[in-house]
């Protein structure tokens, strides 16, 4: 047991420095392309830290788990929102707003409503509710428009881009292969770290004798989430707030169109027991997801902006307190 503690205590620690060294990673090899924070928040921080949920959801899926493949996505996108964002913001707050956020979080909430639409309108393969073949690649086409929009948003930056263009820089070669080991190196921190987490936190609170209900739809459903988790707090932390937005955000699209989409080209998903497991789910997803952009698109006065954003936080927070609650009694 002793040694256990040890190792969760190794965990958080890479959770933390890979954090932090992607973070800083991130932010330079943003000025080095001269594209913005958020765009390496939406690409290659949200793909990354998305790790975790792709590896558990195509598992689930393979392993006849539809409903563990989707409730897992569901859940780690509500954490992603309601927990991230809202420690974040709770914590720390936020006193500017990025123009390109919003149209963000309308794509998740168009990527959110596409999945409900397909899982309820015949894109089955036997049951009434599910995802077949068909339904993956339309999701997987729509993962490929958003990459499509993410190349269209750096040849912008590079236009209209007024960050430090780190001229000063003698050797540049040398400076961008720095970057993306730091940020390389800080994902598989976070996502190592996130899993050795979660791994001692499940066999202790196992030998504590806490239930293996209240395990699942703690610790299991917040350990996927943790790499974005701790990226966004130390992101915030650091006043990259559009770095931390555009990880969250990103993953959640990732998570839908990529994960789900590709796992259920790989295999059709059917999913039963759909309207008292997954779709309540769909639907908190989407109201969150709309939430979020409320707040983001609430416009005041700059002074109030810092106070009006923590207070945001907490709302998200207490959301998925409700919904943690729900879970578990659900369960």
């Amino acid at each position: 047991m002793t040694y256990s503690y040890l190792l969760l205590t190794v965990g958080f620690v890479l959770l933390v420095a890979g954090g932090n060294y992607l973070i800083k990673g991130g932010s330079r090899l943003s000025a080095l392309l001269g594209v913005s924070p958020l765009l390496i928040g939406l690409g290659i921080a949200a793909f990354g830290t998305s790790a975790p949920e792709a590896a558990v959801s195509i598992q689930a899926a393979l392993n006849n788990s539809s409903a563990v493949s989707i409730g897992n996505i569901l859940g780690s996108n509500i954490a992603n929102i309601g927990l991230a964002i809202g420690i974040s913001l709770l914590l720390f707050g936020i006193k500017e707003k990025h123009r390109e956020i919003w149209k963000e979080i309308v794509f998740g909430f168009l990527a959110t409503l596409l999945l409900l639409f397909l899982c309820t309108t015949g894109f089955s393969s036997h049951g009434e509710n599910g995802l077949n073949k068909i339904g993956g690649l339309i999701l997987l086409f729509f993962f490929a428009a958003y990459l499509l929009h993410l190349f269209r948003m750096s040849r912008s930056d590079k236009k209209n881009n007024q960050q430090e263009k780190l001229d000063h820089v003698k050797n540049r070669s040398m400076e961008y292969v720095k970057s993306i080991l730091m940020t390389l190196g800080g994902i598989a921190g976070v996502i190592y770290g996130g899993s050795l987490v979660v791994d001692k936190a499940v066999f202790i609170a196992d030998g504590w004798g806490v239930s293996k209900t209240l395990i699942s739809v703690t610790i299991v459903a917040l350990g996927t989430s943790l790499p974005e988790i701790v990226v966004s707090v130390i992101a915030v932390k650091k006043n990259h707030w559009d770095m931390a937005l555009g990880n969250i955000l990103g993953s959640n699209l990732f998570n839908i169109l990529f994960v789900l989409g590709t796992t259920a080209t790989i295999k059709p998903m059917e999913f039963s027991g759909f309207n008292s497991l997954v779709l309540p789910d769909l639907l908190i997803t989407l109201g969150i997801t709309l939430l979020l952009f409320f707040m983001i698109m609430q416009k005041g006065k700059e002074k109030s902006a810092f106070t009006r954003s923590r207070l945001h936080g907490g709302i998200l927070l207490l959301v998925y307190i409700g919904y943690i609650v729900f879970a578990i009694n659900r369960s």
